[in-house]
């Protein structure tokens, strides 16, 4: 009887000492590199930051350790699709997403219970060209729109995207009448003023110079810009430098940093979670942030060692991820870029009357970015992960 009470009382300890874990759901591409950085770069995080991932399962399972103590248990999936790893978070099948913002926005527009905890990569939009457009830059491009009697077709990607919005200001800010499939109402010119009308008659037909046509996902675009059907895509990385390589089409530069500009260095892949996780794992989801933190970090300054891991994890090749990773950055640090953009989103989608009525009334940046954007568990990470840098 005595064996038997010790053995169960062992058996409770070891339930209670038990490694808290997490489903880490990301989709698959360069944008996750600090991930793979610290999956793959094990005694480099250990010598450098005293926090690492000791691997159980390649690219499958690891254990989260500080030191020497095994502090979290992280279960890794990877899907194609942000849509799907937004899916994974409300279903409750993963407790922490890794995708693009646009998701996670769109999300909350529809009343969705996730936020945004924490940025991870900057977006540089890219304005690709399909072999026939004459043009070298955007300069360039503006004057072959304007010289044709037919509209140019810009293709673009994701139902709330950020890139589209900013280029429709780009060619707003150009006086070029443009149409979109993005949601809403399309803005307008008065014709006596010329200032911009928002959720107003749409640009008269014999106005519009460019058309902006949501494509499924990046390989239906890419079969529109090859075919010719799409004059032009805007795009992330690394899907501009994928559909440039692959269907010979030109990158001829960022269209975030256009003016007005208000999508410059624009919150790009985020890191997400559902507001019951939050809640009842915060202290758990804290320390994989704190641990992306110096992951990012990391990826700033090996730039080398973050290259390789990208296409080790990826399977691609060195010469299809040096240029996206080029073109981007890491940082877990909410700076103004990050916040004026997801701000400039709502102002974008707000003035074309896409957002729903009850979140419609926000009239300052601090007051809106309360509702898709929880930074309550990021302060403490970034402030470990600071500690752990410094030294």
């Amino acid at each position: 009887m005595q064996t038997r009470t010790i053995a169960a009382l062992l058996l409770l300890a070891t339930i209670a000492w038990a490694v808290p874990s997490l489903t880490i759901a990301y989709r698959r591409d360069d944008h996750a590199a600090p991930l793979f950085d610290a999956c793959l770069y094990p005694k480099d995080f250990r010598a450098r930051y005293g926090l690492y991932l000791k691997q159980a399962s390649e690219r499958e399972s690891y254990s989260l350790i500080d030191g020497k103590q095994n502090t979290l248990s992280l279960t890794l999936a990877n899907f194609d699709t942000d849509s799907a790893v937004l899916a994974a978070l409300l279903s409750g099948s993963a407790q922490v997403g890794i995708l693009a913002s646009e998701e996670v926005l769109g999300a909350v527009l529809k009343g969705r219970p996730v936020r945004i905890i924490a940025p991870l990569q900057r977006a540089g939009d890219l304005l690709v060209v399909n072999p026939s457009v004459p043009a070298a830059d955007w300069k360039e491009l503006v004057a072959w729109v304007n010289s044709r009697a037919q509209t140019t077709t810009v293709g673009y990607i994701g139902q709330y995207s950020m890139a589209a919005l900013g280029f429709t200001q780009a060619l707003e800010y150009e006086n070029v009448e443009c149409v979109s499939t993005i949601p809403g109402r399309d803005l307008t010119r008065s014709p006596e003023s010329g200032t911009v009308l928002a959720g107003g008659l749409s640009p008269k037909p014999d106005t519009v110079k460019v058309k902006l046509v949501r494509a499924d996902d990046r390989a239906a675009l890419a079969a529109e810009l090859s075919s010719g059907r799409f004059d032009a895509a805007v795009l992330q990385e690394p899907a501009a430098t994928w559909v440039s390589a692959l269907r010979k089409c030109r990158t001829i530069g960022r269209t975030d940093i256009l003016p007005p500009g208000r999508f410059e260095d624009r919150p790009g892949t985020i890191i997400a979670a559902t507001d019951s996780t939050i809640g009842t794992r915060g202290e758990d989801v804290s320390r994989f942030l704190e641990l992306m933190a110096v992951a990012t970090h990391y990826a700033n300054n090996r730039t080398r060692n973050t290259l390789a891991a990208a296409y080790r994890w990826l399977g691609t090749s060195p010469r299809l991820e040096s240029i996206p990773l080029s073109n981007m950055g890491f940082s877990s640090r909410p700076d103004v870029a990050f916040t004026a953009g997801i701000w400039n989103w709502y102002f974008a989608l707000r003035l074309r009357n896409a957002v729903p009525r009850g979140l419609a009334g926000y009239m300052e940046e601090k007051d809106w970015l309360g509702v898709p954007y929880d930074s309550l568990l990021l302060v403490p990470a970034l402030e470990r992960a600071g500690a752990r840098i410094i030294k």
